[in-house]
């Protein structure tokens, strides 16, 4: 039972903590830019850069948008039930396609405007669409155990996955948010966004919309989608240990979209570097 709260703990927390850290580096890498052109021309030493980083009050939305996305999930669990029933029998299914294809979305307009508070608006709204199913699949399976004897098992699984979460958010926000150029960081969450995205096709495959179909290969004798590694690369990179035809092509579909509509972001940079501000 440990090994699976802890494997099913990072599956489900996992990608909420890398777009985090992908959002906040996001917000650093304007944030930074433009105190180093005030500063530059105030002659203030490069060390006060850092004091400016640590005034950024897009964390209380963040935390807010977390909060009630863990209350509403409560809510969904509720829920849940009945929405199996509506629709005739796959209106969850429909709700997980509609909240992932909003996810994308918000984070995409989130990255492309240039106007602060509704970046900080759709970054917090896209946090709340991803906490929302992820945190309902974790109270379930949290309830399905709760008459059994297991929950210091269980505790110390969560525990476990929580430092490797905040771990692994920590040193992608510290690689990206030093980095110079935006590129990697929006194909890193180019890729992250085509992988959330591709999810889709199981989610049709299981109500039947789509058919199933044979793997082009099979690496799970390399890293298995169920290990932590697996699931680990599943976030980051839409790894899939057998992917199908379809899948590929929606990730691969996908990510060069995302990416495309990403890089408009480099308009506003050019633009702002002119008039000597970073928006």
């Amino acid at each position: 039972m440990l090994i699976n709260s802890l494997l099913l703990f990072i599956e489900e927390t996992l990608p909420i903590f890398i777009l985090y850290a992908y959002i906040c580096a996001w917000h650093s890498f304007f944030d930074v830019n433009k105190k180093v052109i005030l500063l530059e021309t105030r002659q203030v030493k490069p060390l006060a850069i850092w004091f400016f980083t640590l005034k950024q009050d897009h964390h209380f939305f963040y935390f807010c948008s977390i909060a009630l996305g863990l209350l509403c999930s409560a809510i969904l669990t509720h829920f849940r039930p009945w929405l199996g029933m509506t629709l005739e029998g796959i209106g969850y299914e429909i709700l997980l396609i509609g909240i992932s294809l909003s996810l994308t979305a918000s984070v995409i307009f989130g990255q492309t405007t240039n106007n602060d508070f509704v970046r900080k608006l759709l970054f917090s709204l896209s946090l709340f669409l991803l906490v929302l199913p992820h945190a309902s699949d974790f109270i379930v399976f949290f309830t399905s155990i709760g008459q059994t004897q297991l929950h210091s098992s269980v505790y110390v699984g969560v525990s476990v996955g929580l430092g490797i979460c905040i771990s692994i958010s920590y040193l992608l926000f510290f690689v990206f948010v030093n980095v110079d150029k935006s590129q990697p960081i929006k194909l890193a969450i180019a890729l992250f966004l085509a992988g959330q995205l591709s999810n889709i096709v199981t989610v049709l495959q299981q109500i039947d919309i789509l058919s199933s179909s044979l793997p082009l290969w099979n690496t799970n004798n390399l890293i298995a989608d169920r290990n932590e590694y697996g699931q680990f690369l599943h976030v980051l990179i839409g790894y899939d240990a057998t992917p199908t035809l379809v899948y590929l092509c929606v990730f691969g579909v996908s990510t060069i979209i995302i990416f495309t509509l990403l890089m408009r972001t480099k308009l506003i940079e050019v633009k702002s570097t002119d008039q000597g501000v970073f928006q």
